[in-house]
């Protein structure tokens, strides 16, 4: 039988963390379990729910990018940034209890920089191709936090650190099942 986080800790604990780190970054979290499913989840940019996620294509490039990011998560063991293919940031960091993967933090979008000129015509361009209005897609992109290096660091730090922790508390809530069983 697979080990996975809600075997040692409630969604609704989960959900709790999502929206309160939701509140304090600005950013979408999600907690997913090793099959991809989302056990808990808040947030999210105008940009992804209005558009990326709502229209076929750009539907399609957002469940790839997360779904390629998962599993280099679950087989490097390691955090990931990954700049996804409609021009957006996502970081992922992996649970490991005892050298299993039971669930990935997800964490995004951000961009890295404030988009220049030819950033501008990329993404107009995207919104052309897409059918999106372009115009709304701009406003949309403004609104996408922009964050440095090391304000990344320390945002991916925090999950490293809540990850670290929810490994001890599968790790313990193993051992006493086995104690028990």
């Amino acid at each position: 039988m697979e080990f996975i986080v809600t075997d040692f800790l409630k969604p609704e604990k989960l959900q709790r963390m999502a929206e309160d780190f939701h509140a304090a970054t600005g950013l979408c979290t999600t907690v997913v379990d090793p099959d991809g499913t989302v056990i808990a989840g808040s947030g999210g940019q105008e940009i992804c729910s209005r558009f990326h996620r709502a229209y076929a294509e750009t539907a399609r490039q957002c469940l790839k990018s997360a779904a390629g990011i998962a599993e280099c998560v679950r087989v490097n063991g390691a955090r990931m940034l990954h700049r996804c293919p409609n021009g957006l940031y996502d970081a992922a960091v992996p649970v490991i209890v005892e050298g299993r993967h039971v669930a990935s933090l997800f964490t995004g979008q951000f961009l890295m920089d404030r988009p220049d000129i030819s950033d501008i015509e990329r993404f107009s361009r995207q919104a052309r191709q897409a059918g999106f209005n372009e115009t709304d897609y701009l406003n949309a992109l403004e609104k996408v936090p922009t964050l440095t290096p090391a304000r990344i660091d320390d945002i991916l730090g925090c999950l490293d650190n809540f990850a670290a922790m929810l490994s001890d508390m599968g790790a313990s809530a193993e051992s006493d099942v086995a104690c028990q069983g």
